[in-house]
């Protein structure tokens, strides 16, 4: 938090320093932004196989009734009851698909891939309970608050509006009006999520850009190091490690570097 609100570092973070983050596995994520695509993603699913899960679903039902009259029947691998259950188990499988694609296709849509050993290390830091109650009073903890908020009048907002829907709750309960008053909540909870994903995604990149930015003693240290040959570097590197294997190896890096 205090390299985040350093006055100093009024520099953009360099492509080098943010391939370091990302392989310590320090990327954005958002919650919201995975959320809001699960969302469409389930809605697309059911606009597109509703017929299909409609007449699957409706099957079962009506065999499970059926078998209900003959219990000792429905252990009959051949029942129509296994039937009804694996029609119904592959009608919903492209659904849960296209769910489990958009959990996936989230976090790589805002960060792209990350594969890092480092992140799953555990670290004392993590564990630490102050850690939760200074994040709550942090910029951090203001914005999720805020969000929370705005999702809140967001949600109550679309409640009111469908309520008042033109024959929302006339008495019809058909398939077709059910079906219709349904669609249009979704539409209207997507819509007013699409918000709150883009402000909290926004949010995230934000503040891991921010959290990264560099002095300007960092970029001119940063920029001599990219002039210095790569094996130079690399005898740099190997004189480091040596020097921390002992006095034996410190006085062997001496002596080659005399030599």
């Amino acid at each position: 938090m205090a390299e985040e609100n350093d006055p100093s570092r009024t520099e953009p973070a360099s492509a080098k320093r943010l391939q370091q983050a990302r392989r310590a596995g320090d990327v954005p994520r958002s919650a919201e932004w995975s959320a809001w695509l699960i969302l469409l993603a389930g809605m697309g699913a059911l606009l597109g196989f509703a017929p299909a899960l409609y007449d699957t679903l409706t099957t079962l039902i009506q065999v499970a009734l059926q078998q209900a009259a003959q219990p000792g029947s429905a252990f009959d691998p051949a029942s129509p009851l296994h039937a009804a259950l694996a029609a119904a188990m592959w009608a919903t499988l492209p659904v849960l698909g296209l769910v489990f694609a958009a959990g996936v296709a989230g976090p790589l849509l805002l960060s792209g891939w990350t594969a890092s050993p480092d992140a799953d290390r555990v670290h004392a830091a993590r564990a630490n309970p102050l850690r939760a109650l200074t994040r709550r009073c942090s910029a951090e903890g203001a914005f999720d608050a805020a969000l929370l908020l705005l999702k809140m009048l967001l949600l109550g907002g679309v409640a009111w509006g469908v309520s008042t829907f033109p024959g929302a709750f006339d008495g019809a309960y058909d398939f077709g009006t059910m079906a219709a008053w349904l669609g249009r909540t979704l539409i209207a909870l997507a819509a007013a999520l699409a918000l709150t994903a883009a402000l909290d995604a926004g949010w995230r990149w934000w503040r891991y850009l921010r959290r990264h930015a560099m002095t300007w003693q960092e970029v001119l240290a940063e920029a001599r190091e990219s002039e210095v040959s790569p094996e130079v570097r690399a005898r740099l590197r190997a004189r480091q490690q040596q020097a921390g294997q002992g006095s034996a190896s410190r006085a062997s890096a001496v002596d080659e570097v005399i030599g």
